[in-house]
């Protein structure tokens, strides 16, 4: 199989045995690689009786199908799992060197299975997997686990994704970790690698890759590298990150702000990307192969937190750790609150997100100094924000509260649960469905819930397309946006899958000559995007095979009140013209949420609609 390995590593857990296994060539053909080919495999593995903290739940780990190339900004690799957070279908993706190296150890995957009695760790050399004691690892931080590993086998390149306490301590929302705050975030994959007792997988891989023409492959790479080079997305992303967008945000009224409630502070901007490059920046880091170099350097002289050289936090981070508390950070504060969630190895999005509403509840009176064990939730109170993340990463006391997420967080306290800002368990992240009404659309229908991963929607609007695929701005309040959606979330399942940043806008022709000097496919762009598709409803139909129907394609009540004092001028997303609209696009029944029969079969799916009882 050029382009593949043809194997992928069991894990055995409960056994203590890892074997190989020969990777499924039609599903690699059919769902390319990363949380798209790993989706495929997990719909055989699981249904609505499998227990996500179980040994019959898999933790299916994927390199991209570009990962480990010499082409541009194809460092994403992906995980998939039953979700212990949300209880369906739960997926990741992250960046750094992790997925190239496990490209080039030999092997297109790994399945964790079954339950460890201890602590282990897996390590994987050039073809060669060991499964290795983690006693003495359990219980640190991700920063410490890296370290000692990286010193136990002997060479600091060693690519290692591992877990903090925070999922050690089955935090539902915990993460799996890399590098400098990469991670597999959001629906809890970590947890699940809790679980069953692995602290982490290490990688070293430096075998050639089997290609069908190696010699096109650089010459495509070398173009579109030149492209991504060039793009002005790429320029603007290198100067300021997606810090960057902490700046837009404010006018826009997309940074939520003291839990969805108020249009985004004005403050936000001591934190924002400009402010970290013009003021903190040392250098820049990237992902493997990537000419982009978003991530920024920072060195912190003053403050109550002081760092030397630190890994600047994302935009997502800065909203949740900030605004959404009321917090007016510096950026030494914010830096902090970052790394923290880091080390400990949780979501910061959700993690944020639960904070925010623990504010907002104790604003209300609805809970006391008694329930949060003595902290003064007030907006702006930095010092409980800490507190509150410390006991989060340890899932304890009041912590544990806010590790269940929002959702469970109102059913505790006898709220609506239109009142938790999330939709199908996982909360909606930091930008506004309310400032920008396509992200109404993507959040109601991602598959794994609240994703802003799953679609460009609010860069689309705001002025940034993909050229190849035809979406260019338009009014960010209209509520035409099913067709742009559908497209976009298409375009995502294929690049997710492909191993490519959202940031690298790569010409079709370029993508093409890649993949198919590579497998030796011959396949056309069409052809892709209909995998891209593929992908999509596959994960929507083991959605629906885990339990979710079309009443949970629905936005919560909290965040369809307008807020008319800021960027959003009171406008909130129809969802009522804009799911009707997707749903006949996407031909999904109305009742059931169920892709239709005909389109699953269309898209080479028959055993996925017979599975589900597709009509």
């Amino acid at each position: 199989m050029n382009g593949y390995w043809g194997k992928l590593l069991i894990a055995d857990l409960s056994k203590g045995k890892l074997s190989d296994e020969p990777l499924n060539e039609k599903y690699a053909r059919e769902f390319l690689g990363s949380t798209g080919l790993a989706a495929r495999y997990l719909y055989d593995m699981v249904d609505e009786k499998t227990d996500p903290l179980g040994p019959d739940n898999p933790l299916i780990l994927m390199p991209g199908l570009l990962n480990g190339t010499s082409g541009p900004s194809v460092s994403r690799w992906g995980g998939v799992t039953k979700s212990p957070y949300t209880g369906h279908y739960g997926d990741a993706n992250c960046g750094a060197f992790f997925g190239a190296d496990l490209k080039n150890t030999g092997y297109d995957g790994i399945i964790l299975k079954g339950q460890s009695a201890k602590p282990v760790y897996i390590y994987i050399r050039d073809g060669v997997a060991e499964l290795k004691g983690a006693g003495s690892l359990w219980g640190k931080d991700t920063y410490k686990t890296q370290e000692e590993i990286k010193k136990e086998c002997g060479d600091n390149r060693t690519q290692i994704a591992c877990i903090g306490p925070a999922s050690e301590n089955l935090a539902l929302y915990g993460n799996i970790m890399s590098e400098h705050g990469h991670c597999l975030g959001r629906a809890g994959l970590g947890c699940v690698m809790g679980s069953k007792k692995v602290k982490a997988i290490a990688v070293r891989g430096k075998m050639k890759l089997p290609m069908q023409d190696p010699e096109k492959f650089r010459e495509a790479a070398r173009q579109a590298m030149e492209e991504v080079k060039e793009s002005f997305l790429s320029q603007i992303m290198h100067e300021t990150g997606t810090a960057g967008w902490v700046d837009s945000a404010i006018p826009y009224g997309d940074g939520p702000t003291k839990y969805y409630t108020a249009g985004t502070m004005e403050e936000a901007t001591n934190i924002s990307g400009v402010t970290m490059a013009e003021k903190y920046q040392t250098g820049h880091t990237a992902c493997f192969g990537c000419p982009i170099r978003c991530r920024k350097v920072l060195q912190l002289k003053e403050g109550k937190y002081t760092y030397e050289s630190i890994e600047g936090p994302e935009y997502e981070t800065l909203i949740a750790l900030g605004a959404m508390m009321g917090l007016d950070l510096d950026m030494s504060s914010a830096v902090h609150l970052n790394e923290l969630c880091n080390s400990y190895g949780f979501d910061t999005i959700s993690g944020g997100a639960s904070a925010g509403y623990a504010f907002y509840l104790y604003e209300l009176g609805v809970i006391s100094d008694k329930d949060t064990g003595g902290l003064k939730l007030t907006w702006g109170n930095i010092d409980a924000a800490i507190e509150l993340i410390h006991l989060l990463g340890k899932n304890q006391g009041f912590g544990a509260v806010l590790a269940g997420g929002t959702k469970r967080m109102a059913q505790k306290y006898g709220r609506p649960i239109g009142e938790a800002a999330q939709t199908k368990g996982l909360e909606i992240p930091m930008h506004d469905p309310r400032a920008f009404h396509s992200m109404g659309l993507v959040y109601a229908t991602a598959p794994r819930g609240a994703d802003h991963n799953k679609s460009d929607g609010y860069q689309v609007d705001s002025g940034t397309g993909h050229p190849d695929l035809g979406l260019n701005a338009g009014d960010r309040w209209a509520d035409d946006k099913a067709e742009m959606v559908e497209k976009s979330q298409n375009f995502r399942a294929l690049t997710d899958s492909l191993g490519m940043c959202h940031y690298a806008q790569i010409p079709f022709t370029l993508l093409l000559g890649m993949i198919n000097a590579s497998t030796g496919w011959d396949t056309d762009m069409d052809k892709l995007l209909k995998a891209g598709e593929r992908i999509f409803q596959l994960q929507r139909a083991l959605s629906c095979k885990l339990g979710i129907t079309a009443k949970d394609d629905v936005l919560p009540e909290f965040v369809m009140r307008p807020i008319p004092d800021s960027g959003q001028e009171g406008h909130v997303p129809n969802m009522e013209k804009m799911l009707p609209e997707y749903y006949a696009l996407r031909d999904w029944d109305s009742a059931t949420g169920k892709p239709s029969k005909k389109r699953l079969e269309s898209l080479g799916m028959p055993e996925i609609a017979a599975s589900i009882g597709a009509k």
